[in-house]
């Protein structure tokens, strides 16, 4: 063959080669091309669910996650451009109505998928120890009652800690966020004050706490929190656990009087008595595991759950079906429940995920 040839017969497979990648790369990045596999799927929303669910989804090559947030989450989902969502807090009546709306009148079924904590990372100058704080104290901090770290609620939870005269930086999510929901859910749970400053659990809270500084998702709470100093924020215990900010974590009381610090042991702990019933209601879990009454129980404990279509045909989504059943039945499996402690977090109690795993069967 003369060098002409060899030469238009290089460009006419380096062509081919081209082609053949930019399909391989148009395919990842649409939800509808990765969705037609029976095996993958795409998924995005919470970041206190990310750590576990790149893990996941890396060991099992079943899926791809985007983490974006809880509130960004819920919109893919509702749009149709992810397979499934992720979420640490139940989708409010406005974003019900729109997914209705948009996909065809089909609900939301919540799929729990493992435990975690709400840790509260604290910054202080000169504190070489975690810091010990109540319900009512963040309470406190967080709608600007309590704005000093030598405060005498601080003090008296802290006995034999020198706190500076320092006013307090808190550090929130700038992103609608399921963290933001449950820890502010929490604290109204244990302030009535709380609750008429800020209001009820929200995605985006309106912190009335006067020195506010933002940072986007949990590691941006982290980040914010390491860079100011006399700060405090709150962010999964993954997360902090990933930064290597352990140091950081406070101690939080139990309701039998007790400081528990937030550990997969704790986790666990809170989830001995929870209960879920099918089809899983997502608000009652959620309040079944915050404040729990178990011996040893971390008292900010949640879990996070994936989102599905009740009817994925109907949703326009039939496609996503088969990949979003192969994801969640990997992660209801041994080796994804067991591959949580390493991260921070703690496998579903035996009923609940007894409960979650008799639903996927269940979707069509």
């Amino acid at each position: 063959m003369d060098r002409s040839k060899r030469n238009r017969r290089g460009v006419l497979v380096g062509a081919v080669a081209v082609a053949g990648v930019a399909l391989a790369v148009a395919g990842c990045g649409s939800s509808s091309s990765s969705s037609s596999s029976s095996t993958t799927s795409t998924g995005s929303g919470s970041t206190f669910a990310a750590l576990a669910y790149n893990t996941w989804c890396q060991n099992s090559k079943l899926c791809s996650y985007s983490s974006k947030g809880s509130a960004a989450g819920i919109q893919d989902f509702i749009n149709g451009t992810a397979d499934w969502g992720a979420t640490d807090s139940p989708l409010k009546q406005p974003e019900l109505t729109q997914l209705a709306s948009k996909r065809g009148g089909v609900t939301p079924i919540y799929f729990p998928t493992f435990l975690g904590a709400i840790a509260v990372p604290a910054n202080v100058s000169g504190v070489k120890v975690p810091l010990q704080f109540s319900g009512a104290t963040l309470a406190g901090i967080f709608d600007g009652q309590i704005s000093t770290w030598n405060d005498p609620k601080i003090a008296a939870e802290n006995p034999g800690v020198t706190l500076p005269s320092a006013q307090i930086t808190v550090c929130v999510r700038s992103d609608g966020s399921g963290t933001s929901s449950n820890f502010s859910g929490w604290l109204g749970d244990a302030s009535q004050e709380f609750l008429t400053k800020v209001g009820a659990a929200s995605k985006t809270p309106a912190w009335t706490a006067p020195h506010i500084t933002q940072g986007l998702k949990n590691p941006g709470v982290l980040s914010c929190v390491k860079s100011n100093p006399n700060s405090v924020g709150y962010a999964d215990l993954a997360d902090v656990i990933s930064a290597g900010d352990q140091s950081l974590i406070s101690k939080i009381k139990a309701g039998n009087g007790t400081y528990v610090t937030p550990t997969p042991a704790t986790v666990t702990a809170a989830g001995t008595t929870a209960t879920a019933s099918t089809p899983i209601d997502p608000k009652a879990l959620q309040k079944s595991l915050l404040n729990s009454t178990a011996s040893g129980a971390y008292p900010i404990t949640i879990t996070t759950f994936v989102l599905a279509y009740s009817n994925y045909q109907q949703a326009g989504m039939t496609k996503a079906l088969a990949g979003t059943q192969s994801f969640l039945n990997y992660a209801y499996g041994s080796t994804a429940q067991n591959a949580l402690t390493a991260l921070g977090d703690a496998p579903l109690p035996p009923s609940i995920l007894s409960a979650a795993k008799s639903q996927v069967s269940t979707l069509k």
